[in-house]
């Protein structure tokens, strides 16, 4: 196998294409990450709010203000009413008054407030002590009531304070509690905070969005731009978690996704090598859609009267059987291991004899050594004498090296790359090593292409759900350790051997 190394090279950061839906997609498929963030920053602004929480009591007292011994007409005792809110205000705020309030109340301090205001158009005063204690603003409007003479009879000269509504005790706090508010708008922002930060992220993310982007970054031939197709058809569906079967004989399919199949299919017969027939299908991370692609592109070579054999060939996470709804009961490693002869381990779909199937029905973690033994390339050497196309569905290169060991066995193979996923240098990386590879880089298939008021892409969309997930796969973050360093195990790789031979 040829030197394998991913030129680690930077990519540019690409803001050349915005696509608002994309970036809504990549907004809600992190959804996670907004209800964290509001419940996080709710419960925090919670309890801040109940911590820092003092409920404050509130008295309020009416006076009425009359000039006494005076005929003063009414509008002199409304302009009256209104200087005095200031006058009367530095009065109960005096130190000689507040000085005989603490002396009513036995205290050497009072940390409450005290405030006046005019009532517009009337000759009225109110007056509103403020404290923690309820039973202290109280005792000190009260004592206001009663001492307020001694201070304003020295300012106010002949103007007159009478109490109109006397104070009562305050039952209930004058600032009631806003944590439940204050947790409500804190979620509110911090939500929408992370919404835009998520979309800023996405929009700045150097990613695959079109077959024109994944041609120039990526310099490899675009086959096919797949459309997104829903996996849940109804409501009810969702809430019982039925998929539908994404495959160009389901009679739900849509139009669009069909007929991109079969112009997968045309180009795969139009650049595969002559008298080519094995055809590798991979990706670079999980949850790319590469083994629906597979089965269907299968489905669409046998509709013209191929004789094909599907392999799965992902023994880590075989997926092939479960998209197609059938089971096997023997499978690839039974037949390396030499337990059956490969016609007796095929199973025929029963909708098209056409399509031969050799599903796994175990799974294998390591199955790097398995694919690159001797039994493998002896499996797929009977298999093309036997078989017009053999398609292998391998795993996510992140997970290992098979697509790379399966790589040297097959005429042609095509990377599937999912929209707007992974980031170009992890791409154009994968891309290298199956351009170094002795197969031939057929090309790539943009898979889950979703329609977009400006770039136009497609109108149905393509959802994979399970079919297409690899659980501990890995993830972006660990594809350029997994694509990095292959050689070092190949020596070890080559040294598995069936010890059973093939019959």
């Amino acid at each position: 196998m040829a030197e394998n190394k991913i030129t680690q090279q930077e990519a540019p950061i690409s803001l050349m294409s915005f696509d608002p839906i994309i970036i809504l997609r990549d907004v809600l498929r992190r959804w996670y990450l907004i209800v964290a963030a509001a419940l996080i920053v709710g419960m925090g602004a919670y309890t801040v709010t109940e911590l820092n929480y003092v409920p404050q009591y509130t008295t309020t007292t009416t006076f009425v203000v009359t000039i006494q011994e005076s005929s003063s007409s009414v509008y002199q005792n409304l302009s009256a009413t209104s200087s005095l809110a200031t006058t009367f205000s530095e009065i109960i705020n005096s130190s000689i008054l507040r000085k005989t309030v603490m002396e009513e109340l036995g205290t050497d301090s009072f940390s409450g407030t005290i405030e006046a205001s005019a009532v517009e158009e009337t000759n009225l005063l109110t007056m509103q002590v403020t404290d923690s204690d309820p039973r202290t603003a109280f005792l000190a409007t009260k004592a206001i009531i009663e001492h307020h003479s001694e201070v304003s009879r020295q300012i106010m000269g002949n103007t007159v304070l009478e109490v109109l509504q006397q104070p009562t005790v305050p039952t209930a706090p004058s600032n009631p509690m806003t944590a439940g508010r204050n947790a409500k708008m804190a979620s509110a922002i911090a939500a929408a905070l992370m919404c835009v930060l998520l979309a800023v992220l996405s929009y700045m993310r150097d990613a695959v969005r079109s077959g024109e982007e994944a041609a120039d970054k990526l310099d490899c031939r675009v086959l096919a731009e797949i459309d997104h197709e829903k996996k849940y058809r109804t409501l009810w569906a969702v809430i019982r978690r039925k998929k539908t079967s994404i495959l160009i004989t389901n009679p739900l399919t849509s139009f669009s996704f069909t007929e991109k199949i079969r112009t997968l299919r045309r180009k795969v017969e139009q650049h595969m090598p002559e008298g080519g027939k094995v055809v590798l299908i991979t990706s670079v991370l999980e949850n790319e859609g590469k083994s629906t692609v597979a089965v269907n592109l299968a489905l669409s070579l046998a509709q013209k009267h191929q004789r094909v054999l599907l392999i799965d060939c992902d023994m880590r996470k075989p997926a092939c059987g479960k998209i197609l709804g059938v089971s096997g009961t023997f499978g690839t490693i039974d037949v390396l291991g030499g337990t059956v002869a490969l016609n007796e381990a095929v199973t025929e779909y029963p909708e098209n004899r056409n399509l031969a199937l050799l599903l796994e029905t175990k799974a294998l973690r390591n199955s790097t050594k398995v694919v690159s033994s001797a039994a493998m390339a002896q499996l797929i050497q009977t298999a093309r004498a036997a078989y017009d196309y053999v398609i292998l569905d391998t795993p996510p290169m992140s997970a290992g090296s098979d697509a790379e060991a399966l790589g040297d066995l097959a005429d042609g193979a095509l990377l599937v790359i999912r929209q707007n996923q992974a980031r170009t240098e992890v791409l154009r990386g994968a891309v290298e090593i199956m351009q170094a590879a002795q197969s031939k880089l057929l090309g790539c298939v943009l898979n889950d292409c979703h329609s977009s008021p400006i770039t136009d892409q497609g109108s149905y969309g393509y959802g994979y759900g399970s079919y297409g997930h690899y659980g501990k796969y890995g993830t972006e973050s660990t594809a350029h350790m997994a694509l990095h360093g292959r050689d070092a195990g190949n020596a070890e790789r080559m040294q598995w051997t069936i010890t059973q031979p093939m019959k």
